[in-house]
């Protein structure tokens, strides 16, 4: 190619940016996809709310807590320590965000 030529080749003038699909394929949705379709995107946690009671997950997330909590002052490691001490605040987030969760759903079920 001469000079000119190289100066205005562009790849994406010789191709089309995306994804191709397969010849004759439609794309067929999976049965979590159609499940995600009639949530609002926290499936876990609606289960959680829907099938669970409260004293079962938050007597879980304890358990939990307080394995994170043996880990942490057995691990010998500055490392394992301060990744099980992220892991507790998670879970205690979590904790008080299901605590939450059923307290207004709890409200919401009271109110006709």
């Amino acid at each position: 190619m001469t000079d000119k030529k190289l100066e205005s080749f562009k790849i994406g003038a010789t191709q089309k940016p995306g994804i191709t699909k397969g010849k004759g394929q439609a794309p067929e949705k999976s049965n979590q996809a159609k499940s995600e379709e009639s949530s609002l995107g926290f499936r876990r946690i609606e289960t959680i709310l829907e099938g669970d009671e409260a004293a079962n997950v938050a007597e879980n997330l304890n358990k939990l807590l307080s394995a994170l909590e043996e880990k942490a002052q057995k691990s010998s490691n500055n490392r394992d320590k301060a990744n099980a001490q992220k892991a507790m605040v998670a879970v205690e987030r979590t904790v008080d965000l299901l605590d939450y969760l059923f307290q207004t759903k709890a409200q919401m079920t009271q109110t006709p």
